[in-house]
């Protein structure tokens, strides 16, 4: 299983995030903020959901509001 927290980058509070389960499959909660992220990777390298969160779990993403919690995976 691979998570990715979308955070606020002036509070570090989680405001969304990206489950990918064992068997491919993204699930999300709370906000819309990381389907957003997860869209967003897809249209500019291609790939699928899995694909997206796996390469935001390793790169990273920001808007300058929120971004991706690069720490340790709960």
């Amino acid at each position: 299983m691979t998570v990715i927290r979308i955070i606020s980058v002036r509070t570090g509070t989680e405001v969304s995030r990206a489950v990918l389960a064992d068997d491919g499959t993204v699930s999300y909660g709370g906000g819309e903020s990381a389907a957003y992220a997860v869209r967003s990777w897809i249209r500019q390298h291609g790939g699928t959901e899995a694909d997206a969160v796996h390469g935001l779990a390793r790169e990273g993403w920001s808007n300058g509001y929120l971004m991706v919690d690069l720490g340790e995976q709960p």
